[in-house]
């Protein structure tokens, strides 16, 4: 009879898989990206969109990009039907990005086998277990998005710009 791994063994595992799903994300992300042949800013600007309409400071920040940057990646996505812009009503100096219904429809189709394929998988859960999925899931994107503010408060604010003090010899090394 073989014996239950410990919990050591279990937080060891959790850490390794968590590794390999983040892992696993991005290549998807990259792959949709291709398929659907769009930049991989853009593809992460839709996801981050689908939680609702956002500005484009708040968008740049959440991907690492500065605001010309983020600009030309509005400018694609509104090209495409994917994004409409508009006014803010509570301050209209500001503009807020929305998802297109018709884009988000169209993108959705991509995501499909993955969240039927969830879905699937997930119907065999208790209504605890998926409480305690949601709360990992919840909990590891606040300490990656921590670690991410951390990392960028030591200089590196965007990621196509180099840390204001570093010199040139530094960053090759």
């Amino acid at each position: 009879m073989t014996k239950p791994p410990s919990r050591r063994e279990l937080l060891t595992e959790v850490s390794a898989e968590a590794a390999r799903y983040a892992a696993a994300g991005v290549r998807l992300s990259i792959a949709l990206a291709q398929q659907l042949g769009m930049p991989l800013a853009d593809v992460q600007c839709l996801g981050l969109l689908t939680a609702g309409p956002s500005v484009p400071s708040d968008l740049a920040t959440q991907l690492g990009l500065t605001t010309g940057a983020m600009t030309k990646v509005l400018d694609r996505l509104q090209g495409a039907g994917y994004i409409t812009r508009s006014a803010d009503l509570a301050d209209r100096r500001r503009i807020v990005i929305t998802a297109d219904p018709e884009g988000s429809a169209a993108l959705a189709v991509s995501y499909a086998p993955l969240r039927e394929g969830m879905s699937d998988h997930l119907a065999g859960y208790t209504a605890d277990e998926l409480a305690a999925i949601v709360a990992f899931l919840r909990a590891a994107r606040q300490l990656a998005d921590e670690e991410t503010a951390h990392i960028r408060n030591q200089g590196i604010h965007h990621a196509t710009r180099r840390s204001r003090g570093r010199s040139t010899a530094a960053a090759a090394t």
